[in-house]
C-alpha cells in the first residue's frame, strides 16, 4: 500500500515539476526589455549647441539656441544609427550684443547668406553601452569638412519629462579650427579652435 501512495504522488508531482519549469524558463523571456529601435527627434525646448574659444587669456562662451533634426537608434545595432541636424545661426547668443554682432556678420558666421549650420554622421563606432565616436560633415558657412563627434547617449533623468517615455540624453562634444571655414579675422586674439558641446532631449517621434 504505502508503494502504490509513493507511485501515486509522483505521477501527481511530475506534471506540475514540468509545469513549474516551463514557467521558470518563459519568465525571463517575458520580463527582459525589448530593445528600441526607431526615430528620435530634437528636443527644440531642451537643445542647445555651446561653442567655446580663448580670447586672450580669458575663456569665452557662446550658444545657438534654436537646433532641429533627427536620431535614427537601435540598441540592437548602434553602429547602424545615423544623425541629421541643424542649427540656425541667427540664434546665438553670448551674453554680449557687440560681439553677438561681430559674430553673425561676414567675417564670422555670415548669418544672412549661411542661415544654418548642418551636421550628418557617416559613420559609427560604440565605445561602450552608452558611448560613441561619430564620423561625419559639418557644414558651415556653406564649406564642408569631416568631423567626429564623441557622442554620450543614455536614458533621460529629467522629471518634467516624466511622461514621455522613452525619451533620450544626448551629449556630443567636437573641436574644429575656425580658420577652416574661412574665419580668420582677429587671429592674434583669437584662438583658432573652437571646443564645441551640444546637450539635447531626444524624443521618441
Amino acid at each position: 500500500m504505502m508503494s502504490m501512495g509513493v507511485r501515486r504522488a509522483r505521477s501527481i508531482a511530475q506534471p506540475r515539476c514540468v509545469a513549474l519549469v516551463s514557467l521558470l524558463l518563459v519568465l525571463p523571456l517575458a520580463a527582459a526589455p525589448t530593445a528600441q529601435a526607431g526615430r528620435y527627434q530634437f528636443d527644440q525646448r531642451k537643445t542647445e549647441v555651446q561653442f567655446i574659444f580663448k580670447m586672450a587669456y580669458s575663456t569665452q562662451r557662446g550658444r545657438f539656441t534654436k537646433v532641429s533634426g533627427t536620431l535614427d537608434y537601435d540598441d540592437a545595432a548602434p553602429e547602424k544609427a545615423k544623425i541629421n541636424a541643424s542649427i540656425m545661426t541667427a540664434s546665438l547668443t553670448t551674453g554680449e550684443s557687440l560681439v553677438d554682432n561681430e559674430l553673425n556678420g561676414k567675417a564670422f558666421f555670415n548669418v544672412e547668406a549661411s542661415p544654418t549650420i548642418a551636421f550628418k554622421s557617416l559613420a559609427v563606432k560604440p565605445r561602450s553601452a552608452t558611448q560613441a565616436e561619430v564620423a561625419g560633415e559639418i557644414t558651415v558657412n556653406g564649406i564642408t569638412k569631416p568631423v567626429v563627434l564623441s557622442v554620450s547617449l543614455e536614458p533621460h533623468d529629467d522629471p518634467a519629462l516624466k511622461y514621455d517615455a522613452g525619451s533620450r540624453k544626448f551629449v556630443a562634444t567636437t573641436r574644429i579650427q575656425r580658420s577652416a571655414f574661412n574665419m580668420t579675422d582677429y587671429q592674434s586674439m583669437v584662438d583658432d579652435d573652437i571646443d564645441i558641446e551640444i546637450n539635447a532631449i531626444m524624443r521618441p517621434r
